[in-house]
């Protein structure tokens, strides 16, 4: 088999932009110094707000995602991610259950969950288009399988089903390096069979961040992206990047040519910041 498609990592962004609801809901200090993981605030809905570099507020700005727009905090960048204080390893063995769940609200990855429900874990493949979960996987199945596994012991579920598509054999091989020593984990080619009455449904890059919040309290600060522009370039980037940031580093022509995020057409490059729902991004001519 061939080696997995090496990937590029833009995570050293000059400003990252992160989205807001209401300024009487942030927490900033009066230096408007933040670290990387600091706590920014919350959203309307009461998910917590998290800086992913460390650096300095410097305004706001109206910004687009993928789907939705919102005023974002521009945080420039200072290169270094200092945090606050660098958190041990957990010991998952003295670990309480609740502790678990706590971090799971804390970075907006806790879901309806009994000991019913049957795990189930999805990843997405397009050999063009999206490539992010062949690297999540390929790199990281090893915490991946160890983060569902105490996820079932901790909510005491029975099994959990990797959905993976049959012909992403970069992922499958990954998995079948390890997936023999969890007899409670299997892979499987379609999640047609599983109902949402009786599931609860997480991506494989969700996994990963549920592996590093209740490891290491620590908020999954960057995701992958595809971008095609004739053929596929995979890259790490840091979260809530600008988008015309990155095509420029990268040196990807785009003036004058036909942006798609997701399969939606996007206005401008420079006022779409990327957050962890992108997955893919295509370029080309603009039709006549």
């Amino acid at each position: 088999m061939k080696k997995v498609q090496e990937y590029i990592t833009f995570l050293s962004p000059e400003f990252i932009y992160v989205p807001y609801d209401n300024e009487e809901l942030l927490t900033l200090s009066k230096n408007r110094e933040v670290y990387n993981n600091s706590l920014l605030g919350t959203r309307n809905n009461g998910q917590k707000i998290f800086s992913p570099v460390s650096g300095r507020i410097i305004g706001k700005k109206n910004t687009f995602y993928n789907g939705f727009s919102s005023t974002s905090l521009v945080i420039e960048n200072n290169f270094m991610d200092k945090r606050v204080k660098l958190n041990p390893t957990k010991n998952m063995n003295k670990t309480k259950k609740s502790e678990i769940v706590s971090l799971l609200e804390k970075y907006g990855l806790n879901k309806k969950i009994n000991s019913k429900t049957t795990l189930v874990v999805n990843s997405l493949y397009d050999k063009k288009y999206d490539l992010k979960d062949v690297v999540i996987n390929h790199e990281s199945y090893e915490e991946i399988l160890e983060a569902i596994d105490e996820f079932l012991d901790i909510f005491n579920m029975k099994n959990c089903y990797i959905c993976i598509d049959k012909n992403d054999l970069y992922s499958i091989n990954a998995y079948e390096k390890y997936i023999n020593a969890f007899l409670n984990i299997c892979i499987v080619h379609s999640n047609k069979k599983f109902k949402d009455n009786n599931c609860v449904f997480y991506s494989v890059e969700e996994i990963l961040a549920i592996h590093k919040a209740i490891h290491l309290d620590y908020l999954y600060d960057n995701t992958i992206i595809t971008i095609n522009n004739g053929k596929p370039i995979i890259v790490k980037v840091k979260l809530y990047s600008c988008l015309g940031e990155l095509l420029k580093a990268l040196r990807i022509p785009f003036k004058s040519k036909t942006i798609i995020v997701n399969g939606k057409e996007i206005a401008s490059v420079n006022d779409f910041a990327i957050d962890p729902s992108v997955r893919s991004v295509i370029i080309k001519d603009k039709q006549i």
